[in-house]
């Protein structure tokens, strides 16, 4: 069996001595020194970066030129560092939008969180096309989480979190960035408003229906003519032209919009983008609507006038509880007011001035024939699924659902019978659909208290409560009505749906 050792009786030096005690931090010191040294050393042969870059547009911006330029930059930022392992980008994307919202961001973010990314560090190729206002200060904490540094060019290197002054720096450059695109947009805004109001120029977007694109002289700058940019013009579509005056003369002998379209349908006449599906990609080109029409009557292009900011485009939350989200854009009618006309006619006209106002005036809306539904955007068809529209008949608010149908569609076709629902009788069913909503569903609507679990929140009311607190119940909680025609019923919940009988 083994034995223990004798224990020695020689004295061992001491573990701590006045010399080791003199020396001890100066050796401590130099291992930290000599540890750190060895740590950059790795870090310059074999850091890793991953490089993101983004550029807005595809139709005014060359990516491969934009990428070039911004992978240049973050080569020379990262130079003698590492190199680049890894590339993610976002094309046609506007920088207001968050990174969760980019695709080429979002992946690279999902990258990030695995915890084998292989990624030592990101680098940029522009600050300001990355980040757009307080951004930053929304992905740093992702980056930190990942043990990811984060290399500008702006900083020359990477940006060092025990800095200060970093989030004030960083909240800068957001405000450079939100500078930029509001700089640029004022200037071409004002740019096109001066060109389209003095000269009538054509400054992009679908030409409408009716007209054509012509050529229409060397461009007037001449670093544009040089490249061979030439202006172009609306001139007459032979096809297409006497189509969009025969709508107006239809509309000005007072027919109505809706018989213009079925008179268009039943000649065979294509729609504008079946017409022309290059320039109208999003519609489906299967037929004309009530919509294509009012929108041709209510363009004063067709008078010979360039028009141009008929529309706008805003920038509205992705998720207004959730503003890290960031933006996304929506298109917006101008009221006319807005719109900006040349002082002068420009092109061939197909309506005359005097007819155009005059067909105007026959779409302005009467105050007397506006009503109030209440159950506006709450009830749903359960026949197909559409929601119910008002239908103000006999003096009496109700609601209708024709399946899809309208009356610019031929009335003759097949087609499941309308279903009409007038609101007195709905509204006279709330309470008692109110009652029977289990806990889940309802809560009280008025006096704040709440149901207890496993028992209708109806309990805890002393009084039933009115239609309107229903209704306001309702959209609060985002649930809907359906209808059943053929049982009568109407039905509302999510997981546990309850019915009552109109």
């Amino acid at each position: 069996m083994p034995t223990s050792p004798e224990p020695t009786t020689e004295p061992s030096e001491p573990l701590f001595t006045a010399e080791a005690n003199k020396t001890g931090p100066d050796l401590l010191a130099g291992w930290a020194n000599g540890r750190r040294r060895r740590i950059a050393d790795a870090a310059v042969e074999g850091l890793q970066f991953a490089f993101y870059w983004r550029v807005s547009t595809e139709d005014h911006q060359d990516p491969v030129t934009s990428r070039q330029w911004q992978l240049d930059r973050a080569v020379s930022t990262i130079s003698g560092a590492g190199r680049i392992t890894a590339e993610y980008s976002d094309v046609g994307l506007t920088r207001s939008l968050s990174w969760p919202m980019r695709p080429g961001a979002a992946a690279l973010l999902e990258a990030l969180a695995d915890p084998d990314h292989g990624c030592d560090a990101v680098v940029i190729g522009s600050y300001e096309r990355a980040f757009f206002g307080n951004q930053f200060s929304l992905v740093a904490p992702l980056f930190a989480a990942a043990g990811v540094q984060l290399w500008l060019p702006e900083v020359g290197g990477a940006l060092d979190p025990e800095v200060d002054e970093l989030d004030e720096l960083m909240a800068l450059l957001g405000i450079l960035a939100k500078r930029e695109v509001i700089r640029a947009r004022a200037r071409a805004r004002n740019a096109m408003t001066a060109q389209v109001r003095t000269q009538g120029r054509y400054v992009g977007g679908r030409v409408p229906y009716g007209y054509l694109l012509v050529d229409a002289g060397p461009h007037p700058n001449k670093a544009d003519a040089k490249w061979g940019r030439r202006l172009q013009k609306f001139a007459i579509d032979p096809t297409t032209g006497p189509t969009a005056t025969w709508i107006f003369q239809m509309r000005r002998e007072e027919h109505t919009v809706a018989r213009i379209v079925r008179a268009l349908t039943d000649a065979g006449i294509p729609c504008p983008s079946a017409a022309d599906p290059g320039a109208n990609p999003h519609r489906a080109g299967r037929a004309w609507t009530v919509r294509t029409v009012q929108e041709i009557l209510a363009n004063p292009v067709y008078t010979g006038r360039m028009v141009w900011n008929r529309q706008r485009t805003e920038r509205v939350l992705v998720d207004p509880a959730n503003p890290g989200l960031g933006h996304r854009e929506v298109r917006v009618w101008n009221s006319p007011a807005d719109w900006v006309l040349s002082d002068q006619p420009v092109h061939p006209a197909l309506v005359s001035a005097a007819d155009f106002v005059a067909v105007q005036g026959l779409r302005a809306d009467r105050d007397d024939a506006k009503h109030l539904y209440r159950l506006k955007g709450l009830l749903r068809c359960t026949v197909c699924e559409r929601a119910f529209e008002g239908h103000w008949v006999h003096g009496t608010t109700g609601y209708r659902c024709r399946h899809g149908h309208t009356s610019a569609k031929d009335p003759a076709a097949p087609r499941a019978k309308s279903v009409y629902l007038r609101e007195d009788r709905v509204l006279a069913k709330l309470p008692l659909l109110h009652h029977r909503l289990p806990a889940t569903d309802q809560q009280p609507v008025a006096d704040g208290t709440t149901a207890s679990s496993g028992a209708t929140a109806s309990a805890a009311r002393p009084t039933p409560p009115t239609p309107e607190e229903v209704i306001n119940h309702l959209r609060e909680r985002a649930l809907e009505l359906r209808y059943d025609p053929e049982a009568r019923t109407l039905e509302a919940g999510r997981e546990h749906c309850v019915r009552v009988t109109i």
